[in-house]
């Protein structure tokens, strides 16, 4: 009997670690800075935790909207060298996004899910007035009420991930978002001084 339990355990272990998985990219950073009159960048992301099927490469996603699939687990503009164009940072409708990265397996090209994004805001400008203005927005995650720790606001606006407009509410301390689908958003604050965009998550 004791045995048949010891095979049966190792038979379940080999098949576990055997079994295929697809499984996400981890620490996905994006940096971002100016230098006249160039915008650098780099996306990067550490490979799957093992132990995972034949990876292949990734699909960089700004929102829905697939961007490219490459085998380099960085995405680059640096003056050192480049991987790609600063066609990155601009997507159909011309607002900040969110980007995220798929692990992509083989057999198949079968794709892993995404835990992590990162807030693209579009090409930095060498432009003095402009300014990014102060705001806390809080709590964040929330699944009711935001808090906009900003008394100046012109207007608030919130974006989906595909950088589409899908909400907006007259400047005030406190909003409600209840009503809204769960989901990755990015709100956006304007006054006569600037703007702000943030990610915000709705529970």
């Amino acid at each position: 009997m004791k045995n048949n339990i010891l095979i049966f355990t190792i038979l379940l272990t080999f098949t576990f670690t055997s079994f295929g998985q697809t499984n996400p990219i981890t620490n996905l950073t994006w940096n971002h800075t100016y230098q006249t009159p160039n915008n650098y960048f780099t996306l990067a992301w550490d490979a799957p935790a093992l132990p995972h099927d034949a990876l292949i490469g990734y699909n960089i996603y700004r929102g829905n909207e697939l961007y490219r699939f490459q085998t380099e687990n960085s995405l680059y503009n640096l003056p050192q060298g480049s991987n790609c164009g600063i066609d990155f940072l601009v997507n159909d409708t011309n607002t900040p996004f969110l980007a995220h990265v798929t692990a992509v397996y083989d057999p198949g090209n079968t794709e892993s899910t995404f835990t992590e994004t990162v807030l693209i805001e579009g090409p930095l400008l060498s432009n003095p007035e402009f300014k990014k203005i102060d705001t806390i927005v809080y709590p964040n995650p929330t699944s009711g009420i935001l808090n906009i720790g900003n008394a100046n606001l012109k207007k608030i606006l919130m974006y989906n991930i595909s950088g589409e407009i899908v909400k907006e509410f007259k400047p005030k301390a406190t909003i409600d978002v209840s009503s809204m689908p769960k989901g990755f958003y990015l709100i956006k604050l304007i006054s006569d001084k600037g703007a702000s965009t943030d990610k915000i998550i709705i529970q």
